[in-house]
Formats: structure tokens, sequence, C-alpha cells
């Protein structure tokens, strides 16, 4: 034991300088080496649940995000969306839902566009939406107005039985996770803490250094 201190000690009498300086130095380097820039982004995000009008394209979430990813399909359905399209992220929570996720430089910027995508989504929805409301509502005026014979009665009260139910059950699309933006910092480290690193390393490399022997002596023994 006595011999490990003694030997401790002669070593960090020995090189207490060179190590003092290796630290300064690892030090000075962390606080002159360069960290780049901070690179704080924010996502908005929002889903919406589908319509329910009888489309297979706008009324299912894994096809309506399949052409909305691609691009000749995203411009046919959303015309007057201008948005940086690589950074939207489209996903399919369930059959019925689909959820938007843009990221950009700034909150501002990432509501704005995220906003234009889902009005313009909507508005969208809501005219197909509309064209088969109508659709069934003058099939209905039309049967209720046309006259039938007795034997057809039945048929006729069944078939606007059937069409009056359908149309109960017609729904647009709707939001229903509200806009939202959520920042996510990537902040870089500061030069006091690169610095206070550096010197950290020193120390510790300056430790081994120092009782490195011991272990080649325990090594040997």
């Amino acid at each position: 034991m006595k011999f490990g201190l003694s030997l401790i000690t002669a070593r960090l009498k020995r090189y207490i300088l060179s190590l003092l300086i290796l630290s300064i130095l690892l030090g000075a380097i962390g606080w002159f080496a360069p960290a780049g820039k901070d690179n704080t982004t924010v996502k908005a995000e929002a889903t919406i649940l589908l319509g329910n009008y009888e489309n297979e394209y706008l009324n299912n979430s894994e096809v309506i995000a399949s052409l909305l990813r691609n691009e000749t399909t995203f411009k046919e359905y959303l015309p007057d969306v201008e948005i940086d399209r690589k950074q939207l992220l489209i996903s399919t929570d369930t059959p019925k839902k689909i959820s938007f996720a843009l990221t950009a430089s700034n909150e501002q910027e990432a509501l704005n566009s995220l906003s234009e995508l889902v009005t313009a989504f909507l508005e969208m929805d809501q005219r197909y939406y509309q064209e088969k409301d109508e659709i069934i509502s003058e099939s209905i005026n039309q049967l209720q107005e046309k006259t039938v014979s007795e034997e057809l009665v039945v048929e006729q009260q069944r078939f606007l039985y059937e069409l009056k139910t359908k149309e109960l059950t017609l729904q647009p699309a709707m939001l229903v996770k509200d806009i939202m933006a959520i920042k996510a910092d990537n902040r870089v480290v500061s030069q006091q803490d690169r610095a206070l690193m550096g010197v950290m390393i020193g120390i510790m490399l300056s430790c081994l250094w120092i009782i490195y022997p011991l272990f080649l002596k325990s090594e040997s023994d």
C-alpha cells in the first residue's frame, strides 16, 4: 500500500505540470471548437376524422394518405395548397382517421402551412359530401312525387326508407385534433460546457496516467 502511494506521489510530482497543461489545453480546445448553430424546429400536428358518404378514396385513410403522398394526385386533390411537402408527414391512425404533421423553422410558419392544408382538405371533402347528399335528396324527392300503383306502394316506401336512412348516416370529414405546434429544440452544447468537458476529460486522463503503473504491478503480481 505504501509503495503504491509513494509511486502515485512520485508520478504526480513528476508529471503535475504536464498534466495541468493537458487539462487546460483540452479545455481551450472545447472553448474554441466550432459547435454549429442551434437547430430549433417546430412541428404542427392535426388529425381529421374522414367522412362517410361512400367515396372509396376520401373515406378510407390508407387510400387518401397514399394519394396525398404522391405529388401528382396531391396537386389533383389540393391544387391550391403550396407547402413544403418534404416536411409533411402523413399517418393513418385508424381506417377513418388521418393525421398530418408538418415541420418548419418557426411556429407561425408551421401553423400557417398546416392550416392551409387542413382547410383545403376539409373544403374539398365538403364538396364531395354535398354532391352525394344532393344526389340522395334528389332521389328522395323524385320518389316521393312519383305516383305508383298499389302493388308498388310497399316497394316505394321501402326504398324511401333506405334512402332516408342512408341520408342520415352521411357525414363530412371533421377536424378531431385541432392544429397545434410542438417545439423540438436541438440545442448545441454551450461554449462554457464544452470547455468544462475538456477540462474534465483532461483530469480523467491525468488520473489514469498517474495510477496506470499500479495496474501493471497488480497484474505482474
